[in-house]
């Protein structure tokens, strides 16, 4: 099994991932995103109602909170939480989800008082951990937003399509930690050649190639512009 860092992608590997602009989001729903990202709470209640579902879910959930509610501690705190799931249903796990809701927000309200502008200040670890002290929050939901912050490089986030393609690429084994999956996909992108302005967008567009090419069932393997260094490669 390969290491995190004896295979990377080589520029003819950056140029073919170009071909997956066109799975990019429409404008509503870059808007929706931008919005829900540009505070740090609604961030975290945007990655928290993306678990478990679809990106299309993901923003009509977060569409139906943010209509119904204004997406604050105190505003969701004092929320009916039925009328939270409500809002939420078309993300799956209303029920579940708006509890999480519920208890995030008291948790940012009482230890934080509602503020969580401390992000954007302190040392990116200081941060996580803080994130991963709260209820609900897990290592790719504080990731989704430190990588906002930071950038992919320092803060690569890793879900269910990441997993699946750094095993298939053989950067790691089945059964390995989130944090160690997150070392080998950060040292298999060749960040120095790649323009600062441009990571992250690189980064979507190897998500786009794991979710519609490498897909779960049935990947596509003979159009893979990676099949040349993928340990898994159906011939």
């Amino acid at each position: 099994m390969a290491s995190c860092t004896d295979r990377q992608l080589g520029r003819r590997h950056l140029e073919q991932l170009e071909r997956y602009e066109r799975y990019w989001w429409n404008e509503d729903d870059e808007d929706d995103y931008h919005m829900a990202m540009s505070r740090p709470f609604s961030a975290l209640i945007f990655t928290l109602l993306s678990q478990n579902t679809s990106s299309a879910n993901t923003r009509r959930a977060y569409r139906g909170l943010r209509t119904a509610f204004d997406v604050t501690p105190a505003a969701l705190l004092a929320a009916d939480e039925a009328t939270i799931a409500a809002a939420i249903r078309p993300g799956g796990l209303h029920h579940v989800k708006a509890g999480r809701i519920k208890e995030l927000a008291a948790f940012v309200l009482d230890e934080y008082d509602g503020d969580l502008g401390w992000t954007y200040d302190l040392p990116r670890e200081t941060v996580r951990r803080r994130l991963l002290a709260m209820p609900g929050i897990g290592p790719k939901t504080a990731d989704v937003l430190l990588s906002h912050i930071h950038g992919q490089r320092e803060a690569f986030v890793v879900d269910t399509h990441m997993f699946r393609i750094a095993f298939r690429l053989g950067l790691v084994e089945h059964g390995t930690s989130y944090a160690r999956v997150q070392r080998c996909l950060t040292a298999f992108f060749p960040w120095d050649v790649i323009p600062s302005g441009q990571r992250d967008r690189v980064v979507q567009l190897f998500w786009f190639l794991a979710r519609h090419t490498c897909s779960a069932r049935n990947p596509r393997c003979p159009e893979c512009p990676l099949a040349d260094i993928c340990d898994q490669r159906l011939e």
